[in-house]
């Protein structure tokens, strides 16, 4: 199985894999819930399934549109104060989830593949943040 057909197997199954994600995520890391409160997760199931899309498109083709999308989701994640140091955290355990879904259908082959989709949608995700300001404090002269 190869990242495409992992898609068209998340897209064909009923079973909605971004659940299965946000039990194992918010298991693992309760400090995470936080973030959550207020959220319709079977709406955010969708979105992210939907994303898992962007992602595993992004580490084929590097489509411009999906750089700014991701792009823009790094700002709106900013913006909602989570801390882009989650990112490792987060993707692990969707790697996990993937590897849960799949069974036997996943390998080394798969599991690489995603592994790197994974860590380049990051990597544009996380440079979506906008630089904190550097504050001058009244012993350093500005610049």
């Amino acid at each position: 199985m190869n990242i495409s057909q992992s898609i068209h197997e998340i897209f064909s199954r009923e079973e909605v894999l971004a659940d299965l994600f946000y039990d194992i995520f918010l298991d693992r890391h309760p400090e995470v819930q936080k973030y959550f409160v207020g959220v319709d997760l079977k709406q955010q199931a969708v979105v992210l399934t939907m994303m898992l899309s962007v992602i595993a498109e992004y580490s084929q083709h590097a489509y411009p549109a999906a750089t700014r999308y991701l792009l823009v989701l790094g700002r709106k994640h900013q913006q909602l104060g989570i801390p882009v140091d989650l990112m490792p955290n987060f993707g692990r355990c969707l790697l996990e989830t993937l590897e849960r879904f799949h069974g036997r259908d996943w390998n080394a082959e798969l599991r690489t593949a995603w592994q790197r989709a994974i860590a380049l949608a990051s990597q544009v995700l996380a440079s979506g943040y906008e630089p904190e300001p550097v504050s001058s404090s009244p012993d350093t002269p500005g610049v």
